[in-house]
Order: structure tokens, then C-alpha cells, then sequence
């Protein structure tokens, strides 16, 4: 989830000139705060910043440059579950984690871009294992597993090689 928030409008600024940015939400709590700078002839966020819900609860925290989220970043999603990771130049780049609302690890991977590369495991709320997956520029490519309710069954209905975010091919049978 990446929050994109237009800067305040207003005069212009002097190049380098820093300002602290605001929003508010309902009843006015302040939902978005932060600074920006002045740069090329625009207000750019520029600096650590804190994203809050409509009743103050903290979404995310992280920093920008130019305008981009850079470095550390965590997050809160809708469904209550939390991730945290880092951006380059505003995309996710590096290992990148979420984790159940309750607080297991939910997802661990890497992203290249602002995709998903490499090998991804997914685990159910109990800790069990529930997929293991490889992706390739951010669609499933390579050896995908299904796990069942177990953590240890392979689901041979859904496992498989994929290609393209798509299955292509069934596990080898000599897996079974």
C-alpha cells in the first residue's frame, strides 16, 4: 500500500525552503504530518512522515526524498495485517515483510522495483506453512507449493510451475 497525497498548494517557495505539511481528516484530527521542501518550482514531501486513520491511529510511517518514499517504511493494512520493508526512489525495493493482525509472520520476500522477485513464503495465522512461491517482475514464474491446513500436505490442485501468473504444468508426479 503506497499513500500518495497531493502537497498543500499555496505561494511559491524559495528553492530549499523547508515547511512543515498537514492534512486533516474528519472532526480535524490530523491524518497526514510531515515536512516538505521546495524544489524545481514545487512542494516536494521531503522528510519523516506519519500517516494516521480517522481516529488517530498510526497506518504508516516513513521518509521521503523529493517527493519519493525512501528507506524504512512500515505500514498497517486494511485488514489490520502490518508490513514493513524500504522503498528506493519510491518503489519497494529489499526484503519485505507482513504479519498477520494477531502478529504472525504472514508473507516474507523480496522486492526488485516494486515487484515481487525470487522465492516468497506465506503462512497461515497458526504459523503453518501455507505457499512457497517464486516470482518473476512481480507474477508468479517457477515452482509454486501449496500447502494444506497441515503445514506439511502438498495441495497438488493449486501447486505447480507456473509461468506468467499462470499454472502451466502440474508438480512433477515423482513428487508425490
Amino acid at each position: 500500500m503506497v499513500l500518495v497525497l497531493a502537497s498543500c498548494g499555496g505561494p511559491d517557495g524559495t528553492e530549499g525552503e523547508t515547511r512543515p505539511f498537514q492534512r486533516e481528516g474528519r472532526a480535524g484530527l490530523v491524518i497526514v504530518e510531515g515536512t516538505e521542501t521546495y524544489k524545481d518550482g514545487e512542494w516536494r514531501k521531503h522528510g519523516d512522515f506519519v500517516f494516521r486513520d480517522d481516529r488517530g491511529s498510526v497506518i504508516a510511517t516513513g521518509r521521503y526524498v523529493d517527493g519519493l518514499e525512501e528507506g524504512p517504511w512500515e505500514q498497517v493494512y486494511e485488514d489490520g495485517a502490518t508490513g514493513r520493508g524500504s522503498f528506493v526512489r519510491g518503489e519497494r525495493s529489499g526484503p519485505w515483510e507482513t504479519f498477520h493482525r494477531r502478529g504472525g509472520l504472514q508473507d516474507k520476500g523480496t522486492y526488485d522495483e516494486g515487484m515481487r522477485v525470487g522465492r516468497w513464503l506465506s503462512y497461515r495465522h497458526d504459523g503453518k506453512r501455507l505457499r512457497e512461491a517464486e516470482y518473476e517482475k512481480g507474477e508468479l514464474s517457477g515452482r509454486v507449493v501449496w500447502y494444506g491446513p497441515d503445514g506439511q500436505t502438498i495441495d497438488y490442485e493449486q501447486s505447480g510451475i507456473y509461468r506468467e501468473g499462470k499454472r502451466s504444468k502440474p508438480l512433477p508426479e515423482a513428487r508425490r
